[in-house]
């Protein structure tokens, strides 16, 4: 038996931990192309040139650090959906283009500074760390009702190594030489996230076999769920219990730091609301309810834009919530790409134009033509 166990060691044990010790000491060069990489602020950020990203991994192309005097810049801090579309497609660069062909204006630059997997906590570092850099004179935040609450942990750090997305506590973060000590195998969550990968890919191809009318990025199952975990945030129990008060203390004091920043150096700073799927698609909505045997006067589903708009206007901070828009138009026309939660082109073309007519109105130094 000891024999059997000695040579289990050496055939499996030691190999096993010659993988871990090379994923944690190689690691810089082992996953150099992958699309994340660590950052000792952020825990994570897209890495610089990739798939189409800028000098500072953002879905823009690159921007001058000085800004010529007779420009107006914009820069947008946001998530995911300042990647949804492309660099061409994304409504910042679409609303670039048309005021860029308005006349009587001053040339205008919209510097989109999204990153993906990020809620306003984390976007403020993003400002302080690289948006201030470009000197703009006008700072949206793009707030997504959906999930900018509820991702808030005030102590969540997520970090990107191997590859692999792993969320830990910021007040017991450890780290050597500057990368993250990880107190778990980091071949397990390796290969724990890409099986979890494999298998939304299958189920996904087996959609796609059913004759799905379009590309899809989520399974009907995960995507339903997905939308579920976001709709409980507005279930009116937990809010008058303060289940999610914490994120909500958290992002509202994010939003007042960031306002606090860009006020003292005479930047104007704006808050754009950007509404869930849910909230605009009747269809889906109807699914969620129906699906998981809800009760709709358990809900407040506009209770994301309630919360920050109460908070917006007792600190005087200008706003745009396209809710009200977005579900007027999706009366007559799909928005957001199938199972995704991001907006197709139309939903970056509307997101776009009525930005563009709310800020005409409302910005300093940017006339109306």
């Amino acid at each position: 038996m000891t024999q059997w166990l000695v040579l289990l060691v050496l055939w499996v044990g030691v190999p096993l931990l010659m993988v871990e010790l090379v994923m944690i000491f190689f690691e810089p060069v082992l996953f150099n192309k992958t699309f994340y990489q660590y950052d000792p602020d952020m825990g994570f950020r897209v890495r610089p040139y990739t798939l189409g990203s800028n000098q500072f991994g953002f879905n823009d192309r690159d921007y001058s650090l000085e800004k010529d005097p007779s420009a107006f810049r914009m820069l947008f801090v946001g998530d995911s959906f300042s990647w949804a579309g492309g660099q061409e497609g994304n409504y910042t660069a679409l609303l670039e283009n048309q005021l860029q062909n308005t006349p009587n204006l001053p040339p205008v630059e919209v510097i989109n500074t999204g990153y993906p997997m990020t809620h306003t906590g984390e976007q403020l570092i993003v400002l302080q760390k690289y948006g201030l850099q470009y000197n703009p004179d006008l700072v949206v935040l793009g707030f997504f009702a959906g999930n900018d609450f509820i991702d808030a942990d005030p102590y969540r750090k997520r970090i990107v190594v191997n590859d692999t997305q792993i969320d830990i506590d910021k007040r017991r973060e450890v780290r050597f030489l500057g990368y993250p000590i990880i107190g778990r195998s980091r071949l397990v969550l390796f290969v724990q996230q890409k099986y979890q990968v494999f298998r939304e890919m299958m189920k996904i191809e087996q959609a796609a076999h059913a004759n799905e009318s379009a590309p899809i990025t989520f399974s009907e199952e995960t995507f339903l769920q997905i939308e579920l975990a976001r709709m409980e945030f507005c279930h009116l129990e937990k809010q008058s219990q303060g289940y999610y008060q914490a994120n909500i203390d958290y992002i509202l004091n994010s939003v007042s730091q960031m306002n606090e920043i860009l006020k003292a150096r005479d930047i104007q700073f704006i808050v754009a609301l950007y509404p869930d799927e849910f909230q605009v698609n009747s269809e889906l909505q109807n699914t969620l309810f129906e699906r998981f045997d809800l009760n709709r006067e358990d809900y407040d589903l506009e209770c994301f834009q309630k919360i920050l708009i109460e908070h917006l206007e007792k600190e005087n901070i200008p706003y745009l919530d396209l809710l009200q828009p977005f579900q007027a138009a999706s009366q007559t026309q799909s928005l957001y790409l199938l199972r995704d939660t991001h907006w197709n082109a139309e939903g970056n073309q509307l997101a776009a134009n009525l930005l563009y007519e709310y800020l005409l109105k409302t910005v300093d130094s940017l006339p109306s033509p």
